[in-house]
């Protein structure tokens, strides 16, 4: 997607947007009896009530004005809340085909480390529900999961690529597994932290114990940032309004009342959340420290009354000024992925969804705070084919992740930001002409970013590239690839959209090979086996 159709695509998602309507720290068991500062993030996710006033104990639901009926003494009814799948936003971006290579011999991305389209698939498979197809972006599964390539030393971004025998094909057509990774920076070396929290405490945030999950996410951050790390947090539901200026982590008090505060009511003026989080974020903002805006909503907006596009400019303006924006899903029904998907596109961050503690626990205490560190940006792929051995060629996935062939060496072109440790991994589906030997040289695979953060190679472009080479049908593949296809093949098998939905391949052969890695103990494989399972359960 251009720029300009995303700034389109999420000016309309916002303009039209549903009006969402959706414990005292001193006791010795409640959410200060663990951890190093004396937290228990679980106990805020366990012992959250919804639904329920915190003053009078009364149902509290603020779904009301949004189809609310009279009940027999005149008075508006509260309904139930939307059921987990029940008025859900997905946008399907449609599956590519193979392409000509005698036509156009360049299939050019911009990296993408999202992972909220799997997260979000892993919920509903394990509450027994369908996953719906227009919530499937392979990458995102693809991405979900880690590989052993190895985090470069010398530069910040390193190519790893490999390739062998399609097996969801019966043909002679080739996969070829595209792997980048980021340099790691130590802990001692991270720069210091900003992260400004813009929480959505509407109504809709009441549904079962969503906002429970979210106050547990910000225990679990405020519990593993450093002492020196400075934190803030803003709420919107109606209006927004600063909850915590920005504070040092190590005023752990101050920090726990501000998520006691947080609770829910009121309709969802999103734009006035981002904006303020923004001048929450731009007053503290450190050019030595990583400057960072953690959107936690289930994605329902009603914008307010500012003129169209003007969030989406505001996005963009503090993304390009080093406030990255990352967007954290929650709750099913009633659920925006999309907006919440295009939101962090647009602010130079990442998308991730949370449907448990331990996830939280995983996104909140290690991998955000093991990533926070920018290391590129403007991160995209370019990987040519020769026409004379390459017949043809498809990309699996990224299909709303493409970059104009021509803008690959465009310093100004937006693609993806990595962190620290960030890895990103592309599939392709590669036809050789006849009689191409194994080894032989295929094509390449080049890498361009843009070097920030610590450590970083400076202002100019940074490339690295290397050959794809064709694979020898008689070896297998690496137990990475064997998995990157897997989880592929599910995701594609799930999404039942051509090219994939004509080939003879079931949930029933994926278990196998599902069933085959992990007995071959690799990495991601016991999840997998489980998510087959429940996909077959529900048919």
């Amino acid at each position: 997607m251009t720029p300009r159709l995303a700034i389109l695509a999420v000016t309309a998602l916002l303009s039209v947007a549903v009006l969402a309507s959706c414990s005292s720290t001193e006791e010795p068991d409640g959410p200060r009896a663990h951890g190093q500062r004396g937290i228990d993030p679980r106990a805020y996710y366990e012992d959250y009530e919804s639904g329920v006033d915190r003053d009078s104990g009364t149902m509290n639901y603020s779904l009301a004005p949004q189809g609310a009926v009279a009940d027999e003494g005149g008075s508006e009814a509260v309904p139930d809340p939307p059921g987990p799948t029940e008025d859900n936003e997905f946008r399907d971006h449609g599956t590519s085909g193979f392409v000509d290579a005698r036509q156009d011999n360049r299939s050019t991305f911009a990296l993408d480390v999202d992972n909220g389209s799997y997260r979000l698939a892993r919920t509903f498979l394990r509450d027994g529900y369908r996953v719906p197809r227009a919530s499937i972006r392979v990458e995102e599964w693809v991405n979900a999961f880690s590989y052993d390539d190895p985090a470069p030393t010398e530069t910040d971004l390193g190519l790893t690529v490999e390739s062998a025998d399609a097996p969801s094909l019966d043909d002679d057509t080739q996969l070829v597994r595209v792997g980048v990774a980021a340099r790691e920076v130590a802990a001692d070396d991270r720069p210091r932290v900003n992260v400004t929290l813009v929480v959505d405490r509407s109504g809709s945030m009441d549904i079962r114990e969503r906002l429970g999950l979210v106050q547990a996410s910000l225990a679990v951050l405020a519990e593993r940032l450093r002492p020196d790390d400075t934190v803030s947090v803003v709420s919107f539901e109606d209006e927004a309004r600063p909850i915590l200026e920005p504070t040092p982590i190590r005023d752990t008090d101050a920090i726990l009342e501000a998520i006691e505060e947080l609770e829910p009511g009121g309709s969802t003026n999103l734009e006035a959340g981002l904006r303020l989080g923004y001048e929450q974020a731009r007053e503290a903002f450190d050019p030595q420290a990583v400057n960072l805006v953690v959107l936690a909503s289930d994605g329902v907006a009603n914008v307010g009354s500012t003129g169209p596009g003007s969030i989406v400019e505001k996005i963009q303006e503090e993304g390009a000024d080093g406030i990255h924006l990352v967007t954290v899903g929650y709750g099913l029904g009633n659920y925006n992925d999309h907006l919440m998907e295009q939101l962090a596109d647009l602010g130079d961050g990442f998308y991730a969804y949370v449907d448990d503690f331990e996830e939280a626990e995983r996104l909140f205490g290690t991998d955000l705070v093991t990533t926070l560190t920018p290391v590129a940006a403007e991160a995209r792929t370019q990987v040519t084919f020769d026409p004379a051995l390459v017949t043809s060629y498809r990309l699996i996935g990224y299909d709303n992740r493409a970059v104009d062939d021509d803008d690959f060496t465009d310093a100004g072109t937006d693609a993806g930001e990595l962190g620290a440790g960030h890895q990103a991994t592309a599939l392709y589906e590669v036809r050789l002409a006849d009689d191409v030997a194994p080894g032989t040289v295929i094509g390449t695979a080049a890498l361009r970013w843009n070097p920030v953060g610590t450590g970083g190679s400076g202002g100019r472009q940074q490339e690295v590239t290397i050959d794809l080479l064709a694979a020898d049908g008689q070896a297998p593949a690496s137990a990475d690839l064997a998995l990157a296809s897997l989880v592929a093949d599910v995701a594609q098998v799930l999404k039942r959209a051509a090219p994939f939905d004509g080939r003879d391949v079931t949930l029933e052969d994926l278990l196998v090979r599902a069933e085959e890695l992990r007995a071959a103990d690799a990495e991601g494989a016991p999840e997998l086996v489980t998510l087959i399972e429940q996909a077959m359960s529900v048919g």
